[in-house]
């Protein structure tokens, strides 16, 4: 049910508690009852010796289901040694040695090790600050992400479709050495569905299983997904959505499930245009009531009060789903469209849950247009310390292009840092790759490229008085790592657009040694230390 409030509500972004720490184990060697689960993808607060990664979905050569190659990136200052392990449906495939360099990245194409229908990677990070994603091709196109940096006890995904044009796959990646027990569950709209196929069925030690969704579930427009160990498994899990066009959209797009639902999520990047398919689903897991509030957060400061922008509310029953339809939205708010605007989704009762954003192009028949932005930029001022900038000023209107079809797919972030990476980054043309922020009003944000060692100019804005700033990025090669760094704690994505195609990329968040403090509704965003209590296991 949809009810709309009368008041705007300010919402705080939820920061992370906990500090990152590798996988030192096998988690299932003791069969663990309790475990601890921390953000996934994240890295860790202070460079550590080294930190494991896992891949999940993808395959190995061509003509497979989604032909992977995994970028390996050392964003610290002192070289590192990475060892990638691929796991099949099959058990253990080769394995392969990587020198890396500070600064610099590398690419491993998959099938360069071997042709596999299914092909999980675990890497293993020696020494420097490393960062892992990978790149897939699939039958309708290219996506990308980036890998999880923690295996769990259990999976969430709110949001995903069973529609006839639209192949779902969940691959549950096991990488250690015991097996796992694991219980799928599928939620629709109408109903729940537990397969028995999928009811405690193992993932043998050291491969990976894929799953077909659609093989379990009839045909629907949305269904949230569970993924359950028992005895305290842990597995890594991963979600691609391949849409072949046959009802209009065409495009792919790969995403790490939500290792534990949480209060707030934040998705910045995304665009509200004529037809297409673009709902935001809230899903939730707990045996609770709850009372969610939806914020749209335009980029322009005067918009709330032009359009009436106040949040929506939602009450979502234990073990349900609920959904928003942004572009119904968007004509009940007489927006003008094409119309960029993040979400702010927030638990009012503190019921935690899972959110996640659907944002399909309607085809490539349609008119290409493009979207005016203003961005709230500082000037051009080089190596200038961010203490000594001159006061921000509103830049350039520039135009990034609507795409005619694609596809993107993003739950957003729990949590808030002032660090964000991407191990790799398609760079398009025509302002089609940008950074889309949101934080606290006045906080400066930094974005650098990192290429073969060296790392490029910044380029710099200031969060608007709306919580949002979009930072174009130059293409000076066809990809690079991304290193965005903030005064204040922020949540980035990257938004990737071309008339041809559209992708939302998460990026990867360095966790804060902070505690997320509850606030009154005038309150600000604050962030303090946290002492040594032992979090650092």
């Amino acid at each position: 049910m949809i009810r709309w409030t009368t008041a705007l509500i300010l919402v705080g972004v939820l920061i992370a508690a906990v500090l990152f720490d590798r996988v030192e184990q096998d988690p299932n060697e003791d069969q663990l009852i309790e475990t601890v689960v921390r953000p996934t993808p994240a890295m860790a607060a202070e460079q550590t010796l080294g930190s494991s990664w896992f891949c999940a979905v993808g395959s190995a050569g061509e003509g497979t289901y989604a032909n992977g190659e995994v970028i390996v990136t050392n964003v610290g200052d002192q070289d590192a040694v990475a060892n990638l392990d691929i796991r099949t449906s099959e058990g253990p495939g080769p394995s392969q040695r990587l020198e890396i360099e500070a600064g610099t990245s590398e690419i491993v194409p998959l099938a360069n090790l071997g042709t596999f229908d299914a092909a999980g990677v675990a890497v293993e990070f020696i020494g420097g600050d490393g960062v892992v994603s990978h790149r897939l091709t699939t039958a309708a196109g290219v996506t990308e992400g980036p890998c999880a940096s923690e295996a769990s006890s259990s999976w969430f995904f709110a949001g995903g479709a069973t529609t006839r044009d639209t192949r779902h796959y969940v691959a549950l990646l096991n990488p250690f050495a015991n097996d796992v027990v694991f219980t799928a569950t599928f939620q629709t709209p109408t109903r729940t569905r537990q397969p028995s196929e999928l009811e405690a069925r193992t993932v043998p030690a050291q491969s990976v299983l894929l799953i077909e969704v659609g093989e379990f579930v009839a045909r629907e427009p949305m269904v949230a997904t569970t993924i359950e160990t028992v005895a305290g498994g842990q597995l890594v899990v991963e979600r691609l959505l391949v849409v072949d066009g046959a009802l209009g959209p065409f495009g792919a797009a790969v995403e790490t499930g939500v290792a534990s639902p949480a209060q707030s999520w934040v998705m910045p990047a995304g665009r509200i245009h004529t037809g297409g398919d673009q709902t935001l689903t809230v899903f939730n897991p707990t045996d609770s009531v709850a009372e969610v509030d939806v914020r749209l957060d335009p980029v322009n400061a005067d918009d709330r009060l032009l359009y009436g922008l106040v949040p929506i509310e939602l009450t979502v029953q234990p073990g349900r789903l609920a959904t928003i339809d942004l572009r119904s939205t968007a004509d009940e708010f007489a927006l003008l469209l094409p119309y960029d605007v993040g979400l702010t989704v927030t638990s009012a009762n503190g019921v935690p849950i899972v959110a996640h954003r659907w944002q399909a192009q309607p085809g490539i028949n349609e008119e290409a247009v493009g979207a005016n932005v203003n961005e709230k930029r500082r000037q051009d001022d080089g190596e200038v310390p961010a203490d000594e900038l001159p006061p921000a000023l509103v830049g350039p209107e520039y135009v990034q292009p609507t795409a005619r079809q694609g596809v993107a797919s993003s739950h957003g972030s729990p949590m808030a840092s002032t660090r964000w990476i991407a191990a790799s980054s398609s760079l398009l043309p025509d302002n089609g790759t940008a950074v889309v922020v949101f934080g606290e009003e006045g906080a400066l944000v930094e974005v650098r490229l990192l290429i073969s060692g060296s790392s490029s100019s910044p380029v710099r804005a200031s969060v608007d008085v709306t919580g949002r700033a979009i930072i174009p990025i130059d293409p000076i090669a066809a990809r690079a790592a991304v290193v965005v760094t903030a005064d204040r704690p922020v949540v980035a994505e990257i938004q990737l657009v071309t008339p041809e195609s559209f992708d939302a990329v998460a990026l990867v968040p360095t966790l804060m040694p902070a505690r997320a403090e509850q606030m009154d509704d005038a309150e600000q965003l604050e962030t303090t230390d946290q002492p040594d209590d032992g979090a650092d296991q």
